[in-house]
């Protein structure tokens, strides 16, 4: 009988490790959204003398996110992802990827700190710098067509909040790639991010001030093949807003980027470019609701001293050009996908003037219109050979008024939880280009949103 019962006991020991243990669920919310979209795109090249200049398609994003409210203020989210061309029917267009997928602890160790771990969101005031992994230009990992339409914004990051109000601290580490796996030969060659952020909230004139220091550590040279030194990108920025009188908000931000530029295995340059950005907008408390803004953008570049627009380091010792990072700004629908480089216009080696308006003339539309003005911060020479864009390096000459845009777009809320938008861009080169590269690249953009 003895040895029946130490069976039995040791058998419910074996049977209570081996069940599962659950967290207890508090709350659980599943949300997510369709966005389908019909692109039209025309003369990228700003040439319409080729018969393959326009093309129409379709696309859709679908995100399905579950959020759960554990105990001990704990709570998780994960978020799949699915971006497809219609018609493509592969294995990389039907994948569901993972967005989101991380862990949030409230009040942890004490009552300031929220840490979060995991894939997760991550937006440092107005994306100049941290916004999206590989800038809101471009998709790393997306199939589709127009990957400056993708909706992946993820970083898989440590994110610590501290949060002293009205002063939050963020102290952020990110793993931007991980190069080569243990075993792989060389473990010394990720691309990491690092950040600290601080936030204060004043209480006249709903005024905010933010100050960063990040620093982007790219080791992905030293991989299997490579032969690059260890490119470093340093930060260090100011941010504000306030709103002076009622309706109007202007905000002003400023960052500097030191830290060396990778040429070679034998070579780096010293980083010292800048950024700036200075604007304003208000809100007239009138009828239809009139709101404008002006804003004036620059982006410090690097001027070629080499044989061809590609060649950025030739006969000089300081890389000037603005490192675009991971940012996640718009300034023009088809300018921000065409000039989506560093030194190539816009966000990098850019001056930018955008001026915009808005009225509500029915309820529930949205009348906006955003006009740009483009000039380059360092003009393009010995354009023998290059890259840097879309265009024919013969039709380009050193001048520096890079184009204009002009968008235009409606917006309508058909219910609280579906969303109609119809989009224009249209792109006019500027001398910079001469006759045979200088057609209006445009795009047209019509869009079906459902949030659940």
């Amino acid at each position: 009988m003895s040895k029946f019962l130490k069976l039995m006991s040791v058998l419910a020991i074996v049977a209570l490790i081996a069940v599962p243990a659950f967290a207890e669920v508090q709350n659980v919310k599943v949300s997510g959204d369709i966005d389908s979209k019909m692109i039209n795109r025309s003369n990228y090249d700003f040439n319409n003398g080729n018969t393959s200049d326009t093309d129409t398609w379709f696309m859709s994003t679908a995100r399905l996110q579950v959020d759960a409210d554990l105990t001990d203020n704990v709570s998780t989210s994960v978020r799949l992802l699915n971006e497809r061309d219609w018609g493509v029917e592969t294995a990389a267009t039907t994948d569901i990827d993972l967005d989101l997928a991380s862990v949030k602890m409230k009040e942890m160790f004490y009552a300031p700190l929220t840490l979060i771990i995991g894939r997760q969101n991550i937006r440092l005031g107005s994306g100049l710098v941290v916004g999206d992994p590989d800038t809101n230009d471009t998709a790393a990992f997306a199939s589709i067509t127009a990957l400056d339409l993708s909706a992946r914004k993820s970083f898989d990051a440590v994110r610590a909040t501290l949060d002293y109000n009205p002063l939050v601290l963020d102290i952020l580490m990110a793993k931007i790639s991980t190069g080569a796996v243990l075993g792989g030969g060389n473990t010394n060659d990720d691309i990491n991010l690092y950040g600290l952020n601080a936030a204060y909230k004043f209480n006249q004139y709903n005024s905010e001030a933010e100050a960063y220091a990040i620093a982007r550590i790219d080791r992905n040279g030293a991989a299997a093949g490579a032969t690059l030194k260890t490119d470093t990108t340093y930060v260090y920025g100011v941010r504000g807003s306030l709103e002076p009188i009622s309706k109007l908000v202007v905000d002003a931000e400023l960052a500097i980027q030191r830290g060396d530029f990778a040429v070679s295995s034998t070579k780096t340059m010293d980083r010292s470019a800048w950024a700036g950005d200075i604007g304003g907008s208000y809100a007239i408390d009138y009828k239809w609701s009139p709101k404008v803004a002006l804003r004036y953008s620059y982006r410090s570049g690097q001027k070629q001293s080499g044989n061809d627009a590609d060649d950025d380091t030739t006969g000089t010792n300081d890389y000037k050009a603005w490192d675009t990072m991971f940012e996640d700004q718009t300034h023009g629908i088809v300018a921000n996908q065409i000039f989506n480089g560093n030194n190539d216009g816009v966000d990098s080696n850019g001056s930018t003037i955008n001026v915009m308006a808005s009225v509500v003339p029915v309820q529930d539309l949205t009348v906006a219109v955003d006009y740009y003005n483009f000039m380059l911060a360092e003009k393009w020479i010995d354009l023998d050979v290059t890259t840097r864009t879309t265009f024919n390096v013969s039709n380009v000459r050193s001048k520096k008024n890079l184009g204009q845009e002009l968008d235009l777009s409606l917006g309508y809320d058909y219910t609280e939880d579906v969303k109609l938008g119809l989009t224009a861009g249209f792109f006019m080169p500027g001398k910079t280009f001469l006759k045979h590269n200088n057609d209006m690249a445009s795009t047209v953009m019509a869009d079906v949103k459902v949030s659940f």
